[in-house]
């Protein structure tokens, strides 16, 4: 199981939103070495958000962020100890009791956190890898989330074995989650936790609150050819969902100096166990092109869908209300409508339209591995089904010192019995590095990032627009 750095700075971040999903990777932080078997790094972080709102509350907020990991190797063992410690203070910027205010953006979250996010015990040698505790993984449906204070940390156990060159297969259990604005590590979802992932608001009206048993992930990577890579994942979410992942990635013209690719995806789900959300049936496949037509540029054209789905049920409350919002447990269609009754069938019978793409551990926080996710929606935030397209762009200096990500997205989400929701989203991130950048490294120093969204829909909230400036210094 490869090493991966997911905390760096902002190199990484972006990136995730363009490329097909990684390999399965579980590691902290990626750590300075000394001559004692001990590793450290961390970073501070300081944000400020700011949303605007054409219909509802605008928001915004300012915090700051630190974070410490040491990890010890046993001289002479592949066993290593390891911990990370999260700690976040707005030193009052955000008022009295920001985390009841909803003009604070507590989707960042305004409100001071502390926690001690990553131990765990960690075996690795050429041919396996195995870690138990609290760690933080990078899976295409469970992954760190990290575009704001504290990424998301699972609690389980992971092992992986090399079967070859070419081959890993891997199996991982994660009982616990918690979530980017809580420093509790609970037994639910996004899906089934009374957390309101939307405001962060503590107490606002939310979705029932279920106990769940986490989830089983199998998986295997191969790589046909230096070209040709093909993953595969089967997440058992328990009383939730089944989920099927399968992608690829083929680099069709390896001599080209644009190194254009071709890369696939395709998504199955099922209700399974106590069916919590409701009864789920999805199928989304996904296309991505990509190039580069200059050495500083990168561009990428994706589409996804998620087909509609028809349900009979025996009355027109198991269909939902046609919102997008999931039925609750044994009670109907997970974001469906009603379609309308079923000609010869009992009375009260009808049939129902959905087919939306459930995902409990990315749900609102637009990080999912579909290649149309812009920066604050995507296909699986909605529950409902439909189809996306999105362009975006990657340039940078030749020197990387300047980074700037370009997208935009067109979405139309659909219910056959409920109007037409139609939205589009412009992004705009860019990055200054004010140290010398090595694309093969973590970065170390000091970098500014801001990001920027602008999503236009028929609905509330109709004009959306997000700002994000965050400043890091990584060591």
């Amino acid at each position: 199981m490869g090493v991966s750095f997911f905390m760096c700075c902002a190199w990484s971040i972006a990136a995730a939103q363009s490329t097909p999903a990684p390999a399965p990777t579980v590691k902290p932080a990626a750590s300075t070495p000394s001559p004692y078997g001990f590793h450290y790094s961390g970073n501070a972080r300081i944000y400020y958000f700011t949303r605007t709102n054409r219909v509802g509350v605008n928001a915004s907020a300012f915090n700051t962020e630190a974070k410490l990991h040491g990890e010890y190797t046993f001289p002479g063992t592949p066993w290593t100890i390891g911990a990370t410690y999260f700690g976040a203070e707005p030193f009052g910027a955000n008022g009295q009791n920001p985390g009841f205010n909803k003009q604070v953006d507590n989707t960042l979250p305004g409100y001071a956190l502390s926690l001690l996010g990553e131990y765990y015990l960690q075996y690795k040698t050429k041919y396996a890898f195995g870690i138990t505790g609290r760690e933080i993984i990078n899976t295409p449906w469970a992954n760190p989330s990290d575009s704001r204070l504290v990424p998301v940390i699972f609690q389980g156990t992971a092992v992986s074995f090399n079967l070859s060159p070419q081959t890993t297969l891997g199996a991982m259990y994660m009982a616990r989650f918690r979530h980017r604005t809580s420093s509790a590590f609970e037994s639910n979802t996004l899906l089934t936790s009374c957390d309101n992932t939307t405001s962060g608001v503590p107490g606002d009206p939310c979705n029932p609150q279920f106990t769940t048993k986490g989830f089983l992930l199998i998986y295997g990577t191969h790589k046909i050819s230096p070209q040709w890579t093909l993953n595969t994942y089967n997440y058992q979410i328990y009383d939730i969902i089944n989920l099927l992942h399968v992608d690829t990635k083929f680099n069709y013209a390896p001599k080209s100096p644009m190194n254009p690719y071709v890369a696939l995806q395709y998504i199955a789900e099922n209700n399974t166990g106590a069916s919590d959300i409701g009864i789920v049936k999805n199928h989304t496949f996904g296309f991505q092109f990509g190039a580069s037509p200059a050495k500083t540029i990168d561009l990428h054209l994706g589409f996804n869908e998620s087909p509609t789905e028809t349900f009979t049920v025996s009355k027109a409350s198991l269909c939902g209300n046609g919102s997008g919002k999931f039925a609750p447990k044994f009670n109907g269609i997970f974001g469906g409508g009603v379609g309308g009754k079923v000609p010869g069938a009992p009375k009260g019978t009808v049939y129902c339209y959905a087919g939306g793409l459930a995902s409990p551990y990315t749900d609102s926080y637009a990080t999912d591995p579909l290649y149309t996710t812009t920066i604050s929606q995507g296909l699986a935030d909605t529950h409902k089904p439909g189809y996306a397209e999105k362009i975006d762009g990657v340039f940078q200096t030749p020197n990387h010192r300047f980074r700037l990500i370009l997208a935009q997205g067109w979405y139309n989400y659909t219910l056959p019995s409920a109007a037409t929701d139609r939205r589009r989203e412009f992004n705009a991130d860019l990055t200054y590095f004010f140290n010398p950048v090595d694309p093969n490294k973590p970065y170390h120093g000091l970098a500014i990032r801001h990001r920027y969204a602008d999503r236009v829909q028929l609905t509330a909230p109709f004009d959306f627009k997000y700002n994000r400036t965050q400043l890091e210094y990584s060591f």
